[in-house]
């Protein structure tokens, strides 16, 4: 099943890998090691860069796991996924992730009396008190890439394009080492920037770190409606035939 990211190609990919690089996990988190960090500024970057390994290399894992159960399943049920049920449940798919758009949008959130900002701000915390201990910040890589990869939408998404692309493991995994070096790319950046400068990127980095945690939340809804939309242009006419009985017309 041909879709609008298929078409786009790498630069679908790319826009996914950069939603994903703005994630709480992938940038919010390395910006508060990078400022609440002790010691030398070159240390602090480097601590940073271990967490980002451990969360780099957890996503390219998973993302292997689900290239590995995907492309043989692609290759045996192909011709299915162009069937009108799979048409339907597919607009149904693409109706309800642009619903919990709106739904997940930080000023809805806020109507219903919620906090948009409530998960950044637990996320600041562990991050703090993880900053300067090589072996805490281990496990909370593994812990923000467990608990974000089951809402990770645009990752997901890409694992299903580069499947779809219809190339072997080796050429997906290729591809996949690329993706997850571009989410984490921004915050390596920061990194560098916290090495030159030192205490004199915190004032920067700062700024960085809350127009993230600001506007983390409302990408994340973006994504899941852009990803919504998409869906429903590629199997919304198809299932209103089938539906319609048109399909076998």
């Amino acid at each position: 099943m041909e879709t609008a990211l298929d078409a786009a190609g790498p630069i679908g990919l790319l826009v996914l890998a950069l939603i994903d690089a703005t994630s709480m996990g992938t940038l919010v988190i390395p910006l508060i090691l990078l400022v609440t960090g002790t010691g030398g500024a070159w240390r602090i970057a480097g601590r940073t860069l271990l967490y980002l390994a451990v969360i780099g290399v957890f996503y390219l894992l998973l993302g292997l796991a689900l290239l590995a159960g995907l492309l043989p399943l692609i290759e045996r049920i192909g011709p299915l996924l162009s069937s009108a049920p799979v048409m339907v449940a597919a607009a149904l798919v693409g109706a309800l992730l642009l619903w919990w758009s709106f739904r997940i949008d930080p000023a809805a959130i806020r109507k219903r009396g919620g906090d948009p900002e409530a998960s950044a701000r637990r996320w600041t915390e562990r991050a703090r008190r993880a900053a300067g201990r090589p072996r805490v910040l281990v496990g909370l890589a593994l812990a923000a890439g467990v608990i974000e990869a089951a809402s990770m939408i645009p990752y997901l998404a890409a694992m299903g394009l580069i499947a779809e692309m219809g190339m072997g493991l080796g050429q997906g995994a290729v591809i996949l080492v690329l993706y997850c070096l571009v989410m984490v790319a921004p915050a390596a950046v920061a990194c560098g920037v916290r090495g030159l400068l030192g205490a004199g990127a915190d004032r920067l980095l700062d700024r960085v770190h809350d127009w993230a945690v600001k506007n983390a939340t409302s990408a994340f809804s973006w994504a899941v409606g852009i990803i919504g939309v998409i869906i429903l242009l590629n199997t919304l006419g198809p299932a209103i035939a089938a539906l319609t009985g048109q399909a076998s017309a």
